[in-house]
């Protein structure tokens, strides 16, 4: 086998914060993440504002011209949610490979339809959920996996931003024009931790979540969602997801997400109390304890640390705990390189260089082409569609409906 690495020849559609943050990494030396199998070129790049391009790699007036860029192979849509649908359809019927942005589509028939091209041209599509192959995110599923907090119960995932009243309701999460709200902006993260943890736990073997439920609280002037959650009853492993996505306030940075197992163990405030009890001389209240835990901190997208804590003994109400184990993956750079590499993997037509957990089972016909694979085994056409009908289904029980001719492809 050669040792030259494969390179990933990117065209970029689009010029805003995302897609600047992808270049960004895409272009961080290879080998400050020990990466020695694949590499990546940005080759062009497009915008519908000629005014925005003023940097190194070709400049293109058009998105057509950077997919028709003889020496583009994989186009990046890091465009408006709006836009998503019919900047990818661009690159797929001219033939490029496609990573695209979260949320692929702003519902599931758009991206069944995407799906469908991208089969007919044999091209790569993946939906560009970047968490999935954050190093923290691996370490935490192979934790739970490996049954370190026990029998997995639930998982509480939330992202929100302090929005709502501080930016004006023409800004595009605001923006019903723009298909705003938190569930699709917001939602996707929340939702991958729930899909990573349990819909791909072994036991459940890829089990959709059944009879979901949904509270929605709508923006008065424009009606797109402000605050949704939504819980995902797994039955098969009798674990049960708690997700929310709010435009009303801040996620804390030191619990962004909680997976709670059954091998006992408390809350850092059931702590602070018990303790606080005893300096003062007085007999701790009567408590719950709860079972073991781990803690996500950094943020729900961009996860870089957790905590496992645990009781030394759940069967006696001695309160002793074991110290707090932290596990540490901070990394250099926004992250979403880590995406990046597996997506230039899949297209040079191997298996990524990590073990994926949960997905040896959904090998199908056609996913390998002659040339590379034709979609990601850590992020399936078939787990896209799984969360764009979860989306959908929250968004018709909240009464949130898109503004007419948004959606170009209804189901």
């Amino acid at each position: 086998m050669s040792t030259k690495p494969f390179v990933a020849q990117w065209g970029i559609l689009g010029c805003g914060w995302i897609s600047s943050e992808f270049v960004k990494d895409a272009c961080r030396p290879m080998s400050s993440r020990s990466v020695t199998d694949v590499s990546h070129a940005i080759v062009a790049v497009g915008s519908r504002d000629d005014g925005l391009i003023d940097f190194a790699p070709e400049a293109c007036g058009s998105y057509k011209a950077v997919v028709d860029h003889p020496n583009v192979n994989i186009v990046y849509v890091g465009t408006m949610n709006v836009s998503h649908y019919e900047d990818a359809k661009l690159a797929l019927e001219g033939g490029k490979h496609c990573l695209l942005e979260k949320p692929a589509t702003l519902n599931a028939a758009e991206w069944k339809h995407l799906v469908s091209i991208a089969q007919a041209k044999k091209v790569f599509l993946m939906e560009a959920v970047w968490t999935r192959f954050n190093p923290c995110m691996l370490a935490v599923q192979k934790a739970v996996f490996d049954g370190e907090i026990g029998d997995v119960r639930c998982v509480y995932s939330d992202l929100s931003m302090d929005a709502f009243g501080k930016r004006p309701d023409s800004h595009r999460v605001l923006s019903a024009e723009l298909a705003g709200g938190a569930l699709l902006d917001l939602g996707p993260y929340p939702m991958v931790w729930s899909l990573m943890i349990l819909y791909r736990h072994p036991r459940n073997n890829m089990s959709p979540p059944e009879n979901i439920g949904s509270t929605m609280l709508r923006h008065q002037q424009t009606g797109v969602d402000l605050a949704t959650n939504w819980g995902m009853p797994f039955p098969k492993i009798n674990a049960m997801a708690f997700c929310s996505a709010t435009l009303l306030n801040e996620t804390p940075g030191e619990n962004v997400t909680r997976i709670v197992g059954s091998a006992g163990t408390t809350s850092s405030t059931t702590l602070l109390h018990t303790e606080r009890s005893r300096e003062r001389g007085k007999r701790p209240a009567a408590l719950i304890l709860c079972v073991s835990e781990i803690i996500v901190q950094g943020m729900t997208s961009r996860p870089l640390k957790y905590i496992v804590r645990k009781l030394v003994n759940p069967e006696k109400e001695d309160r002793v705990f074991h110290a707090d184990e932290v596990h540490d993956h901070t990394f250099d750079g926004f992250g979403l390189y880590w995406e990046a590499d597996a997506v230039a993997r899949c297209l040079r037509g191997e298996r990524p260089a990590f073990k994926v957990i949960g997905v040896e089972k959904t090998r199908r016909p056609g996913l390998k082409s002659a040339d590379g694979l034709l979609e990601c085994p850590e992020m399936t056409h078939a787990e896209t569609s799984l969360a764009m009908e979860i989306f959908d289904k929250i968004r018709k029980d909240g009464g949130y409906k898109y503004v007419d001719g948004l959606e170009k492809v209804k189901a």
